[in-house]
């Protein structure tokens, strides 16, 4: 089956917000054997989404998928172009005027009524982050799939309504497997999984890059050649895998850390609370994390981890002297047996030919013992951020690995 994607809205349109929706989505279908064929995006313009809507009807695609404009202004005008082209009166449909009260916790704005017109003929999708349902109609041997247009929102009414709906529909008996993997770049998994592809070649192998990490799917129609494939992957990638449910790398270091019955705290200097904040993200990290610190001046180093002046004259704030005295402070100040210090020049100003803009020295203290590197990243200030806590994330990971494994 072939499908296409419309992104509607002015803000996604014009770089307001971050498209994430178009990249979800392409991932997605094509993980259920689903061929995108065509992304497009478009303002909250009823004339260029009948142009759309025209080229998608005399095409052989099957699927159609827009996302936003499902919203309560004026401006929201996804349904009324749709089911216009389509010839489809709306309705009331006030089996759903539960959702709007509880979400309200009683009554709500008559502007949110705007939400619940649909037509008869469609199955409507509940949103439980949000206010506006989605929608799917069928028509002439074409599927129409309207959702919302907030990432989280999106998201969740993929997953959980339209996933189960579009394995049905497709029949496709295709065996299926996705694994996060981190420690290594695109190119140098390739390389590193060269033969196993070669050696597969029923199978399907694909590989996305996501900031940090790799997102790697297999599939194929051949259960034996699936079956024995993934068994190789597994094996070839035992110290790279992150996971197999798509989780992230935050949430499989709170998985270990819960496994361990570890708690852990974070002094963070160039990252300024980035690494706190990516854990205590994941649901359930109350407990596991202890307590974060964000000493991005030398005086708040010496005032609250116990940093000595002559270290820093010595070594520079950006050292592996220095991380290691933040990771001592730490224990000094709570019972966190796990304990990350980070360190290093984010730019765009303040490097030098001896410690270039990039430069990060992190430690991680595991109860008695510890650990230290020195690593550069490319990017600007906020990449270079991100990609220090991925990494140190991703080197705890490891070493909680190892080290709970060697207790079994």
């Amino acid at each position: 089956m072939k499908a296409w994607i419309l992104n509607i809205g002015d803000e996604v349109l014009r770089g307001r917000i971050e498209n994430k929706n178009a990249a979800f989505l392409g991932r997605e279908l094509t993980k259920l054997g689903i061929l995108p064929v065509k992304c497009a995006v478009v303002g909250d313009d009823p004339e260029m989404i009948g142009k759309i809507l025209e080229a998608f009807r005399k095409d052989d695609s099957e699927i159609l998928i827009t996302t936003g404009g499902l919203g309560p202004t004026h401006d929201d005008i996804t349904k009324e172009a749709v089911f216009g082209f389509l010839g489809l009166e709306t309705e009331l449909r006030k089996e759903h005027m539960g959702k709007l009260e509880a979400h309200f916790g009683g009554s709500f704005p008559d502007t949110n009524l705007r939400q619940l017109y649909f037509p008869k003929e469609a199955l409507l999708l509940e949103n439980k982050l949000g206010t506006a349902p989605g929608a799917i109609v069928e028509q002439g041997g074409k599927t129409y799939i309207f959702l919302v247009g907030p990432f989280r929102e999106m998201e969740a009414m993929f997953r959980a309504q339209v996933l189960p709906f579009l394995r049905k529909l497709s029949g496709e008996d295709e065996f299926v497997n996705e694994f996060i993997a981190m420690g290594k770049g695109e190119s140098e998994f390739e390389e590193y999984l060269g033969g196993l592809y070669r050696s597969h070649p029923e199978v399907n192998f694909a590989s996305y890059p996501e900031e940090g990490q790799i997102r790697f799917v297999l599939r194929s129609k051949d259960a034996r050649a699936h079956r024995e494939a993934l068994s190789e992957f597994r094996e070839l990638m035992r110290d790279y895998i992150i996971s197999e449910e798509g989780e992230s790398i935050e949430g499989a270091v709170v998985a270990l850390l819960k496994a361990g019955g570890l708690r852990v705290s974070v002094a963070e200097s160039c990252t300024g609370g980035m690494l706190a904040s990516m854990l205590v993200n994941v649901p359930g990290a109350s407990a596991v994390f202890e307590e974060g610190f964000v000493t991005y001046s030398d005086g708040a180093k010496m005032k609250y981890l116990g940093v000595r002046e002559g270290t820093l004259a010595e070594y520079g704030a950006v050292s592996e002297a220095i991380v290691l005295e933040m990771i001592a402070g730490l224990r000094r100040l709570n019972g966190a047996e796990v304990r990350i210090a980070v360190s290093g020049i984010a730019g765009p100003g303040g490097g030098t030919p001896e410690k270039p803009v990039g430069l990060v020295h992190y430690a991680i203290g595991i109860e008695d013992d510890a650990f230290s590197e020195a690593k550069t990243f490319k990017g600007n200030r906020e990449q270079i951020r991100r990609k220090t806590c991925l990494w140190v994330l991703y080197r705890l990971h490891s070493l909680l690995k190892e080290r709970l494994g060697s207790k079994t």
